[in-house]
């Protein structure tokens, strides 16, 4: 079995954690690796490596009064408190360098800092299909400024790439942006960008904000040439020594490795480990039963699953979280739709095609199943909230579907 299993290919797990102990695509270990031999030949002394990878929340970092250093955080969604947007503004007016890599901002930082993004959501399943499509990339181009007086192009996937900068402070320069044309009213082609890379002086310091995260990884690294866009991002923080804290995103350490861990993590060994375990335990039935008498039962065990439903509704109910029972709810919802009828409820490309589908075979009003996929689909994402009456409507309509399917069938 070990044999069989360590020949089979290997399969990817597409999940951004930005993990310096990750190999994974969307981990950061061959990313760390490739910028930390990058700057082997710089020196900032022999206490103070070029590059390193940290654990430290800015606030913690800010401590530090004596040296400067250039911070990189690369998170999907970055969300700091108030006393680390309060640490970020110390250290960038004692000449710190900051880089914050993410795919949205809270909105308490794009006011201090003056600038607006729009957020996007990552669905690999969306990647898959349009890479397996052959479809086109996006262009992103390098402006002109100081460092580099060529305006190169860069190619990558729009879904890398959705979020960019809306609008900022006029103190901000751009470094990446991405140009298409449209056709205005008139039927000319009006020329349009959005910034990906912004940067400005505050202070004595600079801070470069960057909306491509996934840029950032080890599929980002080995990418075509692409290794040569991050590498421009990243002479921004030149001239001092460079931390990335992993403070604000996935925890993965290596400590957590142990023997047996390792064991199951690799597939071969694992499937070695479990048969060994079967073959173990049916030697014990088939040993047992030679030696002991049959023991009769006392009485039936009780039925406890009425009282866990109502341990965890009661649960839910004191929490008030009624956006994560949606959610949840949806999981089962989605589960159900793809054993019963073939429908992938999860998939987002086309909403009114899965309600026209749902409609078919539950007789249902096509247009009230459709208002309740787009109502739902922000609540999926994170981006909204619902209270309880929301909650419940939309609970209902599902179970209303679901019972459709089970009297159709």
């Amino acid at each position: 079995m070990i044999v069989v299993e360590y020949s089979l290919p290997k399969k990817f797990v597409w999940n951004p954690t930005f993990s310096q102990y990750d190999h994974q695509p969307f981990g950061s270990a061959v990313f760390d690796d490739v910028v930390e031999a990058s700057l082997a030949s710089h020196s900032f002394g022999d206490t103070v490596p070029a590059y390193s990878v940290v654990d430290e929340t800015l606030y913690q970092l800010s401590q530090d009064s004596i040296t400067n250093y250039s911070v990189l955080v690369v998170v999907e969604r970055l969300s700091l408190s108030e006393t680390d947007s309060e640490a970020l503004l110390r250290m960038l007016d004692r000449g710190n360098k900051v880089m914050l890599v993410a795919s949205g901002f809270n909105k308490a930082l794009r006011d201090t800092l003056g600038f607006d993004c729009s957020y996007s959501y990552f669905n690999f399943s969306s990647l898959k299909k349009y890479a397996t499509a052959l479809q086109g990339r996006d262009t992103i181009y390098w402006c002109k400024n100081s460092n580099y007086a060529d305006e190169q192009m860069f190619m990558f996937y729009p879904h890398l790439c959705r979020a960019d900068f809306s609008s900022s402070d006029s103190l901000f320069t751009r470094l990446s942006e991405k140009i298409w044309l449209e056709t205005d009213s008139l039927g000319q082609e009006v020329e349009y960008s959005s910034p990906y890379a912004i940067t400005r002086k505050v202070g004595a310091g600079e801070i470069t904000l960057v909306s491509t995260p996934l840029i950032f990884t080890n599929y980002g690294m080995l990418d075509g040439n692409n290794s040569v866009y991050l590498f421009r991002l990243l002479n921004q923080l030149q001239g001092l020594p460079i931390l990335r804290t992993e403070a604000y995103g996935v925890k993965r350490s290596r400590t957590e490795e142990t023997p047996l861990r390792y064991l199951l993590s690799q597939r071969p060994l694992r499937w070695g480990l479990y048969l060994t375990m079967i073959t173990l335990i049916l030697f014990m039935i088939f040993t047992a039963r030679r030696h002991q008498r049959p023991i009769p039962v006392i009485r039936k065990p009780a039925n406890k699953t009425v009282e866990f439903v109502e341990l965890i509704g009661t649960l839910y109910f004191q929490r008030k979280d009624h956006t994560d029972l949606v959610q949840k709810k949806f999981l089962y919802f989605a589960e159900t739709l793809r054993r019963t009828i073939q429908v992938n409820v999860e998939d987002e490309e086309d909403d009114e095609k899965l309600a026209r589908r749902m409609a078919s075979k539950t007789g249902m009003n096509e247009r009230e199943i459709f208002r309740m996929l787009v109502n739902i689909r922000p609540v999926l994402r994170g981006e909204r909230k619902v209270g309880e009456e929301t909650m419940r409507r939309l609970v209902d309509y599902m179970n209303k579907i679901i019972n459709k399917l089970k009297i159709e069938s």
